[in-house]
């Protein structure tokens, strides 16, 4: 009777269940960039809002917190998509993202 091998069930999950990290990186970075992109359009160009070292540091911050939070949730949605659709999902997702926290965030 063969019993079961807790390793060799590790070894078969990390076998056939591989992240790419390639990806992530992509979806990450698209939604970071979308919240920056959108607080540089909407708050600097269009409403001359102030800006100095200290503003940008916290946006970068707030940027990072925002996008760390939403970024696993997004991912399983956009796992199965193309590499261009997905970066460009995740960058429009950044923008719609910055544009719910922004108002907070004043």
């Amino acid at each position: 009777m063969n019993s079961f091998v807790f390793n060799d069930a590790i070894r078969f999950k990390l076998a056939t269940q591989q992240e790419d990290t390639g990806a992530k990186i992509q979806v990450f970075l698209g939604v970071f960039v979308g919240v920056i992109l959108r607080w540089i359009v909407v708050d600097i160009l269009k409403n001359h809002a102030p800006w100095n070292f200290a503003v940008i540091i916290a946006r970068i911050v707030i940027a990072l917190i925002a996008t760390v939070f939403v970024f696993s949730g997004y991912w399983q949605k956009v796992k199965g998509q193309s590499a261009g659709m997905r970066f460009l999902n995740s960058l429009v997702y950044g923008v719609s993202i910055d544009a719910l926290v922004g108002p907070w965030t004043y």
